[in-house]
């Protein structure tokens, strides 16, 4: 009966939801989903200088990792760009390894997605994710950052999609004002870069503007502590020609197909 009863409620999570995690942990997840469907996402902060996206119809097959726009046309996501243009390479990863990454990374995502938008029941995560949690936490308190898009689903008008996983602000004008960060489980690489550069454009068209949009990189670890890697404002230019460069060789049908990656 309890088999059923989480099989059924995996089946019927929020499109959001991970079905990833292991049986055992997923009878402790099912407490929150129920919250999590009620829980009003926090308010989001008005800004003269960012506009918030309109909302998107976006059909996104998380097995796949593919994004698809209204009119059912796929559309490549950041990741996928870099990785067909030769750019990232995950096929020295072992698949082994890379299946587990994943897993972890994606339980992570959701447990930290509900951190932000109050749903999360503590009691109830389980002991191997804590200390990410708690390393998200720390980073939180001593950045001050305030997150106001949480795990943004979007197609850009420049024909990539992604999935951003915090934009917001730092409550300290010393350190700058709108961020998009990105969360990651295990090692930062340098072409985090040219992915960040790309979600900064989705939050402002113009370049002159998305260039001021700081651009981090937070490796939360297993022992509950945390890395920061922010990349150069002067380095914007240059890393987003080199992400758009990319896609137009992607689309021109240029593809690494060693490295490619869904």
């Amino acid at each position: 009966m309890a088999r059923k009863l989480i099989a059924s409620m995996a089946t019927n999570l929020p499109p959001t939801i991970p079905t990833v995690l292991h049986q055992e942990e997923t009878c402790a997840f099912v407490s929150l989903v129920a919250s999590y469907e009620t829980q009003p996402v926090m308010a989001m902060r008005r800004s003269r200088q960012f506009r918030w996206p309109m909302p998107e119809t976006i059909l996104f097959d998380p097995k796949l990792h593919e994004y698809r726009n209204a009119q059912g046309s796929i559309v490549p996501s950041v990741t996928q760009i870099l990785a067909r243009a030769g750019i990232c390479d995950f096929s020295f990863v072992e698949e082994e390894i890379r299946v587990a990454s994943m897993e972890r990374g994606t339980s992570v995502h959701w447990l930290l997605q509900l951190e932000d938008e109050d749903a999360l029941n503590y009691r109830q995560v389980p002991l191997r994710l804590r200390p990410y949690r708690k390393a998200y936490l720390d980073w939180k308190k001593a950045s001050r950052f305030v997150p106001q898009l949480i795990e943004y689903q979007f197609i850009s008008h420049y024909g990539y999609a992604g999935t951003l996983d915090r934009f917001g602000y730092f409550d300290v004008p010393a350190m700058g004002h709108a961020a998009v960060v990105d969360l990651k489980t295990g090692e930062i690489q340098d072409w985090v870069r040219y992915q960040l550069s790309a979600y900064a454009m989705r939050m402002h068209h113009i370049p002159a503007v998305a260039r001021t949009i700081r651009r981090i990189a937070l490796a939360l670890r297993a022992d509950g502590t945390y890395r920061v890697k922010e990349f150069p404002r002067e380095s914007w230019d240059v890393d987003w020609a080199t992400f758009y460069e990319a896609k137009r060789s992607v689309d021109a049908g240029h593809v690494d197909h060693n490295r490619e990656r869904d």
